[in-house]
């Protein structure tokens, strides 16, 4: 169900969302909750990934495990060699 929401804006961007409406052939409500769509999307994903790491971060200072650079750099060789074999 689908409610209604007023926001203020500023001429200048209405002037510019109107513009960009017309050349998309689109309405401005369309473009409005296309972006909003975006920016939550954006944001929901950013809030993830933040959780994902506060996670690593902890798992790392209950247990200590970890990865060295040396192996990380050995393992990261060994995927771009195995990428170029697959890219020729």
């Amino acid at each position: 169900m689908a409610n209604t929401q007023g926001i203020r804006l500023e001429q200048e961007t209405q002037l510019r969302l109107k513009w960009l409406a017309e050349r998309k052939d689109r309405s401005m409500n369309y473009l409005i909750k296309e972006a909003i769509n975006r920016f939550l999307d954006d944001e929901e994903a950013f809030e993830r990934e933040k959780q994902e790491d506060k996670d690593r971060l902890q798992h790392f200072l209950d247990t200590g495990e970890h990865i060295s650079h040396k192996a990380m750099k050995s393992k990261i060789h060994s995927l771009l060699k195995k990428a170029d074999k697959a890219a020729q």
